[in-house]
Formats: C-alpha cells, structure tokens, sequence
C-alpha cells in the first residue's frame, strides 16, 4: 500500500475527447481497451511491482446486463480480498490484522481502475500505436502514452490483440525508466464465472466506498465546520492541472487546521496539504517512494507538502509557488 507524506485521495474522472496529438487507430483502441475491461469475463493472475515491491493479485471480472462484479485477493503477504460491484468497493481484512489501506488496495484495481482514468486522453498526452508483443503467452500490440512536457509521466500499455483487453501497463519516466508496472502473468478469458468465485473467501474487518467518490468539502461548508476560508494561493501548475477536490479538517489530537486539494489534468494528479505547524515530524525537502513523489517546505508557520504520481520537479516547483495571499 503506498503511503507517502498523507495518503493521497483516490479519485476517477472522466476525460476530455478532444486528442490533438493522437493517431486515429490508437484512439479508437484506447475506447475499446475500456470497454473491453467492463464486458469481457475473464480469470487471471497479475503482478503489481513498485519498486523492490512486489504484489501477486487474482482477479475474477464477470460482467452482465446488471454491470460488472469483480473480485480481487492477494497472493502473497498480507491476506486481503476487494469486491467491487459497479463502483461500489468493498475491502475485506483478516481478524485482529492491522493494515494500512488506501482507497486503491491490491495493485490499484488494476486493470479497470486505470482505464477509468484513461478513458480518453487530454491535450497534454500523445498517444500513438507501437510494437507487437506478447504478454501472459498472448499476442499483444503496444499502446504508446507520451506526455508533451516533463511533468508527468508516461504510459507504454500491451492490449490483447484477439480481445483488447489490457495485458500490462508500465509507467515511466522521460528516459524510459519503469517506475511501476501491472502484468498478468496468466489469463483465461470468455470464461463462465460462477456466482461463488465472486464471494469472499476470508472472514474480517470490512471497509466499503465508492469508486467515484472524491469527497469534496466546498468553502461554504468549511466555514459551518469552523474553519476559516483558505489564504494560501497556489502560483503554479502544469499546463492542464485544475482543483478537482478539496477539503478542510481539524485534526482530533491537536485541534490543527489541515487543507488538502486535488489538482489534476485528468490522468495524472497532484495533493497538496497545508497544517498548521504542530509538534510532529514533517517532511522537508524531497521524497520518493516508485513513482509517487512529495515535497515539503515550512511556510509562515504552515507545513505545505504537495504529494502525487508525477516528477519529483513537478511536486517542488508546486510547493516554491504557494504563497499566502496579501
């Protein structure tokens, strides 16, 4: 589970259609990959690697005219089991385990979740066809997803070419190093699901919500909360970054103000967090763990960290840019 600073709000979003820099064939395979995931039944075995971490994850996907069930448990450390049913999504945790948990446990839900924030592409991405491959022992043609500035990241995705659904997608810096990568080692597709295979198998702690949700908290109900009206300004953002989520909350040991907002062009995103100064720990200066960077900095007596899945530079230039307004 990635955990980096503050735990970054999971969000989905629907994208812009307008492709500027976008091959006609990739386009139209990108809308298929996505419907593919949601219509296809398959029974598979995935990895998700970040870094020197390794996570093997089942996933059981059955779709019908009532939408889509899918199961995911995991293969290896922590026992763990997430059903989703439409965006619905419900994590299962052994008895008496303590486990830290995101909203995007088990390898981020791949491959449904990261074709719902890839759904379509914005201006900011080119998106062209690539080399012929094989992945799970299955013909694949690659899907090449570039970014038109440094700050953010890349996509290269291996789409089954009997089927167009995703094989494996890999994440990558501007000089083609991988920062973390989901691929299925083996797959059967076109199965029948049985109604059982879509139960959890393990007994525990339940955490549910849903897949959309982004939790936003307006200015106005802020204010009903006690807290006062944002004064910091952020002066910079990539070409295409917009808020997309934020909210204010005291925190219960400390009474502290913290503000998190969401800012992203659709694909990639970026938290920031503004506390009040408190008498923990805070980071300052630069932190890496894969491809999630964060950054930190003391600010008229705030911490300010800006957190997100692009460009160790993208976060800091971020953070040097917020400024308390006048």
């Amino acid at each position: 589970m990635q955990r980096l600073a503050q735990v970054c709000l999971g969000f989905c979003l629907s994208l812009s259609s307008a492709i500027s820099t976008a091959e006609p064939e990739a386009v139209a395979l990108l809308e298929r990959m996505g419907t593919a995931a949601k219509k296809l039944n398959y029974d598979g075995v995935f990895t998700y690697q970040m870094g020197r971490k390794v996570q093997a994850i089942r996933i059981i996907h059955s779709a019908n005219e009532n939408g889509e069930v899918e199961r995911l448990l995991s293969l290896n450390g922590a026992a763990r089991e997430l059903i989703r049913t439409n965006d619905h999504v419900t994590c299962i945790f052994p008895e008496g385990k303590r486990i830290n948990v995101d909203r995007r446990p088990l390898g981020r839900g791949f491959p449904s979740d990261l074709l719902s924030r890839m759904s379509s592409a914005t201006p900011y991405y080119a998106i062209t066809m690539g080399d012929n491959g094989r992945v799970a022992n299955r013909k694949a043609k690659q899907l090449v997803v570039s970014p038109v500035d440094d700050y953010r990241y890349g996509y290269h995705l291996w789409v089954d070419k009997e089927t167009d659904l995703l094989l494996q997608s890999d994440l990558l810096t501007d000089k083609g190093q991988v920062l973390e990568s989901f691929t299925f080692s083996s797959i059967n597709l076109n199965v029948d699901i049985p109604e059982l295979a879509l139960k959890p198998q393990i007994e525990g702690q339940a955490l549910s919500w849903n897949r959309n949700q982004t939790e936003p908290v307006s200015q106005r109900r802020a204010k009903e909360k006690g807290l006062s009206a944002s004064l910091w300004q952020v002066g910079w953002l990539p070409e295409g970054f917009a808020l997309v989520a934020e909210q204010s909350r005291r925190k219960a040991h400390n009474d502290k103000v913290v503000e998190q907002r969401v800012y992203s062009d659709g694909l990639s995103s970026v938290s920031v967090f503004i506390e009040q100064k408190a008498a923990h720990h805070h980071l300052e200066g630069g932190s890496r763990m894969g491809a999630i960077n964060a950054f930190g900095v003391m600010e008229d007596n705030h911490y300010i960290t800006a957190v997100g899945q692009v460009p160790g530079h993208t976060v800091e230039k971020i953070v040097r840019s917020i400024t308390m307004a006048e």
